[in-house]
């Protein structure tokens, strides 16, 4: 008896950790970390006076070499998470005619999503992450 209840808290145990690990990634992966350049102290601060942060998470963002016009595509993926962020989903079609697709991690009821139509200027800031600058 007391080798199946050991035999038990063994695979509790081992059930627990992968829970953990799981959870861990899946929160992981919904808002990478603030690159050090960002200028801003989290995620809820993100497209305060128009001005986001992104990664590009299609798409080449070395097509973003200097500061261009950008037209916004679509929005889609809005739905805020626990901590009211949302992790927008946005293709921008750049001046060059390239393509690339960002991933918006903001309180949307505090700044905005990004508008289907709305023309933004893009600008790289470091690897793969890229500021969009909205008029508002």
């Amino acid at each position: 008896m007391d080798i199946k209840v050991a035999k038990w808290g063994v695979l509790l145990a081992m059930l627990t950790v992968v829970l953990v690990v799981v959870a861990g990634c899946s929160r992981a992966g919904a808002e990478p970390a603030l690159p050090a350049q960002a200028g801003i102290q989290n995620w809820h601060q993100n497209g305060a006076a128009g001005r986001y942060v992104v990664p590009v998470i299609r798409g080449d963002a070395k097509a973003v070499t200097a500061s261009t016009r950008g037209l916004v595509l679509t929005d889609s993926d809005c739905t805020p998470d626990a901590q009211g962020l949302s992790h927008c989903h946005n293709f921008i079609e750049l001046e060059n005619g390239d393509k690339i697709q960002i991933q918006n991690n903001h309180q949307m009821t505090v700044h905005r999503c990004l508008q289907p139509g709305e023309m933004v200027r893009v600008a790289p800031m470091h690897g793969k992450w890229i500021i969009v600058q909205t008029r508002s």
